[in-house]
């Protein structure tokens, strides 16, 4: 139904003639990060899904660098006819406030076209903290003197600020230490060299399903599917929800006609069986959206994460 309401929608708005001339040969996907993670990884998903809807080849081109600003900048300059499309991450949103000399901003160069999926968090500690709940940790947090210690995937990332959040939320004290990446911190974890960490779900369920590391909570607004005995934060800190998000945007200007018809194919393949099955491989959830629901949840990152970066600090010239 949803789908049918995009294509309508696409079919009264302005651009329809530039639309009825669309796609003019390959469409490009930018994705602003190596090949093989989530940006990657639903790059070419989405690739698949627009290539066998409109018949023509969709291609998946890598720009990594500078926080995936590098392939948002790229993509913020091509022309809006359609055919050069970007993964934007997470960290785009948070980017905008990290970031002090950026040449692009995500509202006024961007056209969001859909959600592709989203990727939760895990607050996570060494199974000798001792602490086996939410509520458990907060206590035991408060009573850190000299804050708690925590890992992550380096300064500015989701699950750095995702945990400047949580700590500012329950009224405790935090101690960041940062790495080069998600694998090296869960590694640090582990080992009880530092005793927390608020971490994407992916880089930490192996180690989760061991027991190496303890999950306390994960940070959707509902419990996850594949992991129903794992309490969500907002359980204990209502309200809560921090994700790991990655969705399809194009330069602004694009004709909404194109956006709406993008939209509402790619909307169609997360919903599907087929569809929910490859997200779920690389521990992504569908999150579906129309393109007005997708710009009012991008402006709403930017605000939160604007929060957060002020909270922790941070900041990248």
């Amino acid at each position: 139904m949803q789908r049918r309401s995009l294509l309508a929608a696409a079919l009264a708005s302005p651009g329809l003639a530039q639309a009825a001339e669309w796609p003019n040969g390959a469409i490009r996907i930018v994705s602003c990060y190596t090949p093989g993670g989530a940006n990657d990884l639903l790059g070419r998903f989405a690739a698949d899904v627009l290539g066998r809807a409109l018949g023509v080849p969709c291609v998946v081109e890598n720009r990594p660098g500078a926080g995936g600003n590098l392939g948002m900048e790229a993509v913020a300059r091509a022309a809006p006819d359609g055919q050069t499309l970007v993964v934007a991450a997470g960290a785009a949103a948070i980017n905008q406030t990290l970031y002090k000399n950026l040449s692009f901003d995500l509202r006024r160069d961007f056209a969001p076209v859909t959600l592709l999926g989203a990727v939760p968090n895990v607050l996570g500690v060494h199974p000798g903290v001792p602490v086996q709940n939410t509520a458990q940790f907060i206590a035991w947090a408060k009573a850190q003197g000299n804050g708690v210690a925590y890992a992550s995937a380096g300064i500015g990332t989701v699950p750095h600020l995702a945990m400047a959040l949580l700590l500012n939320a329950i009224g405790a004290q935090g101690v960041h230490v940062p790495f080069r990446g998600s694998a090296p911190a869960v590694t640090e974890v582990m080992s009880g060299r530092i005793p927390a960490l608020f971490e994407n779900l992916p880089p930490m369920a192996a180690q989760l399903r061991a027991g190496t590391l303890r999950g306390l909570a994960i940070s959707t607004a509902q419990r996850h599917p594949d992991w129903p005995d794992l309490p969500t934060l907002a359980e204990t800190v209502p309200g809560f929800e921090v994700l790991a998000w990655q969705g399809l945007m194009a330069p602004a200007g694009t004709p909404p006609a194109i956006v709406a018809r993008i939209a509402a194919e790619i909307s169609a393949a997360v919903r599907s069986e087929a569809g929910q099955a490859a997200l779920g491989r690389i521990g992504a959830l569908p999150r579906p959206m129309t393109p007005e629901e997708f710009r009012g949840f991008v402006a709403a990152e930017i605000d939160k994460w604007a929060a957060a970066v002020r909270l922790s600090g941070a900041t990248v010239e």
